[in-house]
């Protein structure tokens, strides 16, 4: 026993803890010690498991205090493994000794502010040759991997959506909740629509559909792939990270907490965690044990063809908490079986997603993974008339990958003061004149999500194929129904349609649109659109070029 490297876990009994030690102990390979602040039935309840999986394993007990814990502790340990969380705004005590100690240091930390904090200590880490590896969990670590494997070979990428979904029934812990209702209603920060935006922590509600556990609701969240993944791929347009809880109760009561941050009624929707944590239990017994994650990416393969690719993960029999955990054991096993650069950085691109999956063994985990191209929405509404429009026109309407298009606009507003508030309700560009515009495309879920940026500001559409071959364009509460009319120079957008809501817009109140894309004689795209209301008249009309 005394022959084998030496891991000492921290927060060994608990939620992902135990995970990490039962992994660890099916390889036969380690000498383990398990840390916490006291030994508990938790703790003599899972020495006497992993004993039976390993009785060379040794499984003692280590009295630690991840915030009180000196070098001298950590003698005789090769590497510390962090599982006591919630590491939003925690101390870096425990790192600060294993530099000390001269032993290698991972957690499995998912705070954004945490995973870039500790790069400040990567000279420190060099100095004493060890490894201090941060967000060895299901964000950074593993979706890192998924992106470069479903982006093998692929010239760019264009977005970027992860999704995390737990079932009901998984367990889950104190300090799990804690770490979440921290960023909660908190702003973040996001890379959306081709550039830095500010959010609020579990809002921007989502629908994701994961194979074999239905749909489920999820909400922004802020975890270090906001940083990681715009980092190490560079995409285009987006990058984002969402979450759910799978019972639509306990989604909205987080949704609320967050309000009251945005209200200020609360600092930080950590003052909910003693009765969210209640609400939690007495609600544990509702839903299923299924849940997963769903990590899709857009973009352009070698020959510039457009692209996507989803991967899937299920876990069921309440084997989810062992999915954070796989890059956290991966990583520990490589850090005693082979050299590895000294230093600090966080755990994205260390370990392969085949290196990270081979951890799964029996456990109830099963992972997919799909590639192809998709029909873009206009081809699909308009057939192969859509290949009679010129190339300019198809170029911009092709769908993924997304398009970011850019050029000049002159707008007018509204003549009168009604019109004018009637136009900033729907979103409509308000600044009169010469403006720059940029035109953000991106195609998913069968639909086009429009942001046209007029100098700056937003005016955000939403298309997808409505009934016998028109296209719906939704502004806020309108909804127009658009016939499309192909013409050898470009492409006009004829209104015959609208509903407020659901509900349908007599022919005579329906507003007033003329939308009409032609090609220039320099190649360019041009555009001409005024949106007006009967009486009312012009809220908005724009029109000048793009270059596609």
């Amino acid at each position: 026993m005394s022959d084998r490297p030496h891991v000492l876990i921290v927060g060994a009994s608990g939620l992902f803890g135990t995970r990490v030690v039962r992994l660890l102990a099916n390889r036969r390979t380690l000498r383990i010690s398990l840390g916490g602040r006291s030994e508990s039935r938790a703790v003599t309840t899972l020495q006497r498991e992993v004993a039976l999986l390993d009785a060379m394993g040794g499984f003692g007990f280590v009295p630690i205090d991840r915030d009180a814990v000196t070098a001298g502790q950590l003698s005789g340990i090769d590497v510390v493994v962090d599982c006591a969380g919630p590491f939003q705004n925690s101390r870096t005590v425990l790192i600060e000794a294993c530099i000390a100690a001269g032993v290698h240091y991972v957690d499995i930390a998912d705070g954004r502010g945490w995973v870039e904090d500790t790069r400040r200590f990567d000279a420190a880490a060099k100095a004493a040759g060890v490894a201090v590896i941060t967000g060895a969990s299901t964000t950074p670590a593993l979706t890192h991997a998924v992106v470069a494997a479903l982006t093998a070979g692929w010239t760019a990428i264009d977005t970027i959506d992860v999704a995390v979904v737990p079932g009901n029934r998984t367990p889950k812990g104190r300090s799990v909740i804690a770490a979440i209702l921290s960023w909660v209603g908190q702003p973040v920060t996001v890379f959306r629509e081709g550039r830095w935006q500010k959010a609020r922590g579990w809002t921007g509600l989502r629908w994701v559909a994961l194979d074999g556990a239905g749909r489920r609701r999820a909400s922004l969240s802020e975890v270090p792939d906001l940083d990681a993944l715009p980092r190490a791929f560079a995409p285009r347009v987006r990058s984002q990270f969402d979450a759910g809880m799978e019972l639509g109760v306990l989604h909205w009561l987080i949704w609320l907490s967050g309000l009251a941050v945005r209200m200020r009624v609360a600092r930080s929707a950590t003052a909910f965690s003693g009765v969210g944590h209640w609400v939690a239990m007495q609600l544990d017994r509702y839903g299923t044990d299924r849940g997963g994650m769903v990590v899709d990416v857009t973009g352009a393969d070698a020959s510039g063809e457009g692209r996507m690719g989803r991967w899937s993960l299920l876990a069921t029999d309440g084997d989810g908490p062992y999915v954070p955990v796989l890059a956290a054991a991966a990583i520990t096993e490589m850090l005693v079986s082979k050299p590895v650069d000294a230093g600090a950085r966080s755990a994205a691109g260390i370990v392969a997603l085949p290196a990270m999956l081979e951890w799964i063994g029996e456990r109830h985990i099963t992972t997919s993974q799909l590639a192809g191209r998709e029909v873009p929405l206009f081809r699909r509404v308009m057939e192969e008339r859509f290949d009679r429009m010129p190339a300019v026109t198809q170029r911009l309407h092709r769908g993924r990958p997304a398009i970011v298009a850019k050029g000049e606009a002159a707008v007018s507003g509204s003549p009168g003061a009604l019109g004018g508030v009637i136009a900033r309700l729907f979103g409509f560009p308000t600044r009169e004149g010469s403006v720059p515009i940029e035109v953000v495309i991106e195609a998913r879920d069968g639909c086009e999500y429009w942001t046209r940026y007029f100098g700056g500001t937003a005016m955000r559409s939403t298309m997808r194929k409505g009934a016998a071959g028109l296209i719906e364009e939704s502004f806020f509460l309108f909804t127009g129904a658009m016939r499309l009319e192909e013409r050898t120079d470009g492409l006009d957008m004829v209104l015959v349609a609208g509903r407020l809501g659901r509900v349908p817009i007599p022919r005579m109140l329906l507003p007033r649109i003329r939308a009409t894309e032609r090609v220039d004689a320099e190649g360019r795209h041009v555009f001409d659109v005024e949106i007006g209301l009967p009486v009312l008249g012009r809220l908005v009309a724009y029109n000048g070029w793009l270059a596609v």
